[in-house]
């Protein structure tokens, strides 16, 4: 209980930080922004659903993924700095393809975990293209630079759960004692994604404010 507690204060806080820097905040942090809201909602709708209510909550998590990947998704192609952008729209869709089919081969109340896999391949691969593209082969500190603490949190835990999802069925059913151990790591990167995120946002607040005061 104790570890969703602070997953929850973490996204509090990334709410709290990016609600008082709002009008410093380009739109693909907005949208990021945005996604932390909507994954509040979903979590505490889920936790009553299956709670309080005992019904299976499997499928309001499968309509997430599709949440996740497209507003993360466009966010990261708004931020990137290469040509040919239509070819992670064409990522997207096929991802969505993915999920649909994941879900008609069960179905909506069946858990879409290669749904949800083919999401972090493709987030890893979005965010490590902005990385890439804006932070790595700049001359001022990476650390300086609000789209690395954007991008490498996302990068770090979508692909750390890859395993993990990729194999949750089986592992769920044969090595729950693995599983354990690897649902315990994602959580752990959960716990600190969203706070490491804030920080891109306190530093776009502070460049603002800097920028006021020079002018």
């Amino acid at each position: 209980m104790g570890v969703f507690v602070c997953i929850f204060a973490g996204k509090l806080f990334n709410l709290a930080t990016g609600g008082y820097y709002f009008r410093s905040l380009p739109l693909p942090y907005k949208l990021v922004l945005f996604l932390t809201a909507a994954a509040l909602l979903f979590e505490c709708y889920g936790y009553y659903l299956g709670v309080h209510l005992h019904k299976d909550n499997s499928w309001l998590f499968n309509i997430y993924i599709l949440v996740d990947a497209w507003v993360l998704g466009v966010a990261a192609i708004y931020l990137m700095n290469v040509s040919k952008k239509y070819l992670f729209f064409a990522a997207l869709i096929a991802h969505t393809i993915i999920w649909c089919v994941n879900v008609c081969m069960g179905s909506i109340y069946t858990f879409a975990n290669f749904g949800l896999v083919s999401d972090f391949i493709l987030l890893t691969a979005m965010y490590l293209t902005v990385l890439i593209s804006n932070s790595v082969f700049k001359k001022s500190s990476i650390l300086s630079q609000p789209v690395f603490w954007l991008s490498a949190p996302i990068i770090f835990c979508s692909a750390c759960a890859i395993p993990y999802f990729g194999l949750h069925h089986y592992l769920i059913s044969n090595a729950p004692a693995l599983a354990s151990k690897l649902i315990s790591i994602n959580m752990f990167l959960d716990i600190i994604r969203y706070p490491l995120v804030a920080i891109s946002f306190i530093l776009l607040g502070r460049q603002k404010q800097a920028v006021l005061k020079a002018a």
